[in-house]
This record gives C-alpha cells, sequence and structure tokens, in this order.
C-alpha cells in the first residue's frame, strides 16, 4: 500500500517548500530554529519508514537517533532545503 499525503505520493514529493523555506533552513550557521518553525508551518510530513530509510543512506546518524519521526522530518527539511540551494532541483525522492 503506497503511501500519499499533501507532500508525498509514495516515495515522491509532490509539493516543495516555499522559497522562504529554503532560505531560512539552508543559510548559514545554526538553523535548528528555522527548521523547527517550517516543519510545523508547513504541516510537512511523510512515511516514517521511508524517510527512515533514506536518511540512513547518508550515514551520519544510527538507528537510535533515526527512531525519532519528528527529528527525522527536521533532518529531511534541512537536507531537502540544502540541496535546493546548492543544485537549484527541488525533486526529492526517497530512494533506497
Amino acid at each position: 500500500m503506497a503511501f500519499q499525503n499533501e507532500w508525498f505520493n509514495d516515495r515522491y514529493a509532490i509539493a516543495e517548500p516555499p522559497a522562504d523555506c529554503v532560505a531560512d533552513c539552508s543559510a548559514q550557521g545554526p538553523v535548528d530554529d528555522a527548521v523547527d518553525y517550517w516543519v510545523q508551518a508547513l504541516r510537512l510530513d511523510g512515511p516514517a519508514w521511508l524517510i527512515r530509510e533514506y536518511l540512513r543512506g547518508f550515514g551520519a546518524w544510527d538507528c537510535a537517533q533515526l527512531c525519532d519521526h519528528q527529528q527525522n522530518l527536521r533532518r529531511l527539511l534541512w537536507l531537502w532545503c540544502c540541496e535546493i540551494k546548492e543544485s537549484g532541483d527541488s525533486l526529492l525522492y526517497l530512494s533506497r
């Protein structure tokens, strides 16, 4: 059964963060407060198991850290915004 909400259709993002969000969440220095704000403001949510699998691929977090879905949403938004800023590509596919 595929996951679908306003942000994701299974593994594909079907929406993208607004420009202000990208700017705030990919700025230099600590952006924790901005990421927290935007996760809530956008009501960002996605398939927990796919987000966890996607983040695991970066090798930056251990299994225990990846058990927190809310923290994973923050990590996902931060990475996504940084990728948009660097490449201009807003496509997000939660690949294995």
